[in-house]
């Protein structure tokens, strides 16, 4: 009887956080589009969550740790990021930290890029595909995004064999008309005859 109203609060506390996130998010650019340092800040972001993070788990904890104090924090982030990172992005940090906000790392990460991507035409384009896109099907692909949403399309892309029908495009939670969807079905299919042709070739080199 408790869960609908224990999940109602994560939802709402979740809610909450990205709109916090957005804000701080919205600050960070401002002040890096001020230096023409938006995409260095961005990056700076980007490595700290994806790569510091998940080879220092520990860092993570700490920084978000209520426990181990401002003071504390602060001395850590001096110490780690003011070497090497911009002094804007350890500047952003230490007002994090101020607030007890380092724990939104994660979801400022997120508000960023979308608010970068809005603020410079960008639009980013996951796919997935049996088979790595050669230059061809990357252009092609472009081409066709670029042309029906009038945004520069940013390829996400990565490899998974076992993907239904050779080839997944997501474009947030959009749905494609059918003059879209035929051009991707059909560089869909090019990408499928060309995974048949190379598997066939290994078969004849294997029987040779």
């Amino acid at each position: 009887m408790d869960q609908p109203a224990t999940t109602e609060f994560h939802d709402k506390a979740d809610v909450s956080a990205h709109r916090i996130a957005k804000v701080y998010a919205e600050s960070l650019l401002n002040a890096a589009a001020g230096k023409n340092q938006e995409m260095a800040v961005l990056d700076e972001l980007d490595s700290l969550v994806r790569d510091v993070f998940a080879a220092e788990p520990r860092l993570e904890v700490l920084l978000s740790s209520a426990a181990l104090g401002r003071k504390a924090r602060k001395e850590a982030i001096e110490t780690v990021f003011a070497p090497r990172a911009t002094r804007l992005f350890t500047n952003f940090l230490l007002v994090l930290n101020n607030h007890e906000r380092l724990d939104l790392l994660r979801p400022i990460l997120t508000e960023a890029r979308k608010l970068y991507d809005v603020r410079h035409n960008r639009l980013r384009v996951h796919v997935t595909s049996a088979v790595p896109l050669n230059d061809e099907f990357r252009w092609r692909l472009e081409s066709e995004v670029r042309g029906f949403f009038r945004l520069e399309p940013v390829l996400m892309t990565q490899v998974d064999p076992e993907v239904l029908g050779g080839l997944r495009v997501r474009i947030g939670d959009m749905l494609y008309d059918a003059s879209i969807r035929a051009k991707l079905d059909d560089i869909r299919n090019q990408i499928l005859s060309s995974s048949s042709h190379e598997i066939q070739s290994r078969r004849d080199r294997f029987s040779n």
